[in-house]
């Protein structure tokens, strides 16, 4: 509440509309409100999003632009102590993930072991702690050899006993999803409110500014076609059904946690 109220409260602020706050326990969860209609508008990260789109045919209408960009990348950490140098190293070790449904904590990080040649689950153990900060603190505490983070978390463990051991290429940032029966005049309000208002008025730029740092940034205008190299991704690494599988059987074979 504390990270996305602040945004809510300009949303009622400067669309004249109500705007409240959800927040669910799993990100599965908040594609099923969104296409039951239990959400107007959901900010998701995005393989949350490529599924919204295949089950219901939800679009995005901004992106973040976290720290002026438009794009984050997935961080592969490991304790400074490490023997590990390099991916391949990671061969028969125990990896943290975070939710199966995670872009940048879940589906980069493996593709990333499987182009070094590993097989997540086939003699690298994989853990899943659901959030990108339980996964890293998991690998400072020894429960895991290595794990996968977004950019902004991993930065916050650098220089406190975690180094990165590979980034990913730049990935598209988290868009602002519209519902199925959400209106244009919804979309409308939106983009008025996120990307028009800020570039017009220099108080409002700068009061956008106090927010998290994820969305501190402000927005850029966003499309679907952006996000095809996420379903490509996705259908790689787990299979022609990935938009649609459970999310459980989105995990490596085996995994228990």
């Amino acid at each position: 509440y504390l990270k996305y109220q602040p945004l809510v409260d300009y949303l009622n602020e400067h669309t004249g509309q109500p705007w409240e706050l959800h927040i669910n326990t799993s990100y599965q969860e908040t594609v099923d409100d969104l296409c039951s209609g239990q959400l107007t508008v959901a900010y998701l990260g995005p393989l949350t999003y490529v599924r919204a789109h295949a089950e219901c045919g939800a679009e995005p209408v901004l992106r973040l632009q976290t720290g002026g960009r438009d794009t984050f990348r997935s961080y592969i950490l490991v304790r400074d102590d490490s023997p590990v140098k390099e991916l391949a190293d990671l061969a028969g070790k125990r990896f943290g993930f975070g939710s199966a449904l995670s872009t940048s904590s879940h589906l980069v990080p493996r593709a990333m072991l499987v182009e070094a040649g590993i097989r997540p689950g086939d003699g690298t153990e994989c853990l899943y702690f659901e959030h990108h900060e339980r996964a890293a603190r998991a690998v400072l505490v020894g429960e895991a050899d290595a794990c996968g983070v977004r950019d902004i978390v991993g930065e916050k463990f650098l220089g406190r006993g975690l180094r990165i051991l590979a980034l990913s290429q730049p990935i598209p940032n988290f868009p602002f999803v519209i519902a199925p029966h959400g209106s244009d005049e919804v979309r409308r309000q939106i983009v008025r409110a996120l990307l028009e208002l800020p570039e017009e008025d220099p108080a409002i730029a700068r009061s956008m500014t106090a927010w998290d740092e994820e969305l501190a940034g402000g927005f850029v205008s966003s499309n679907d076609a952006e996000y095809e190299g996420i379903r490509a991704l996705a259908k790689e690494v787990f299979g022609p059904d990935s938009l649609t599988l459970p999310e459980e059987r989105l995990r490596c074979s085996g995994s228990d946690r």
